[in-house]
Parts: C-alpha cells; structure tokens; sequence
C-alpha cells in the first residue's frame, strides 16, 4: 500500500514537468513625454514540438488612453515571434496602452492560449479580459 502511494506521488509531482511553456512578454517604457515616439517589443513563444505554433499573434495599442485601438495582427508566424512598434505618445495625461493576446494551434493540447487553457472563441476570445491578455499603460506626463 504504501509503494502505491509513493509511486502516486511521484506521477503527481512529475505532472508539472510535462507542461508545455508557452510565453508572452511586452517590454515598453514605464513613462514618456507627450509626442514622444514609444517603442514597445512584443515577444511570444511556445516550447511545444508536436507542430503547435503561433496561429494568432495579436497586439493592439492606443495613445489616448484606450479610446482607440490600432491592431498589429499577424498569423501562423512559427514557434516563436517577436514584432516592434513604434508610435506616438498623445497628451500629457493621457496614458498610451498595448495589450496582447496569442492563440496557440496546432499542437496536441489544440487551441490554448498562453497559459495553456483552451480557448472559447465564441465567447471569451472576442474580450480582452479572457483569454488571458496581457497589457502594459504608458504613463504620459
């Protein structure tokens, strides 16, 4: 009895191992001046090797604090993709904002996002919010 609980915990604690790590990383500057040119890298990856890759790789942004979005969408782009962008910050206080979101596909684990979940793209897909999105705000002062 107690040789089966052991080998159950070692399966259990192995279980975290065979996650696939996906990744999904915005770098921008913290704050800028009103007009000045922001640059911001978006980065995203997946380790899997069983044909998952980025099927969807979008990225919005916005100088006036969320009002307005511009897409920055690519698809199908590989295991890994990395894009810059280069815009222009708006008014003094208000923020400029990117936010991201990946739609990984093709692989065993089907259509995830970046935390491995799968995704609702009837539902969640179509807000922000869910599937997990990241978002960073550019202070403008």
């Amino acid at each position: 009895m107690k040789i089966s609980h052991l080998l159950l915990s070692l399966l259990l604690t192995a279980l975290p191992a065979l996650a696939i790590e996906r990744g999904l990383t915005i770098t921008a500057p913290a704050g800028v001046k009103p007009g000045e040119n922001i640059h911001v890298v978006v980065t995203a990856n997946t380790a899997a090797t069983d044909g998952e890759q980025i099927g969807f790789f979008q990225v919005e942004y916005s100088s006036d604090g969320g009002k307005s979005w511009i897409p920055v969408y690519a698809e199908k782009v590989g295991r890994s993709h990395t894009r810059a962008i280069d815009f222009r910050a708006g008014a003094a206080g208000s923020p400029a904002m990117v936010r991201a979101r990946m739609a990984y596909r093709g692989g065993k684990s089907g259509d995830v996002d970046f935390a491995g979940k799968p995704l609702d793209w009837g539902g969640s897909w179509t807000k922000w919010a869910t599937p997990p999105a990241k978002s960073v705000t550019i202070e403008v002062k």
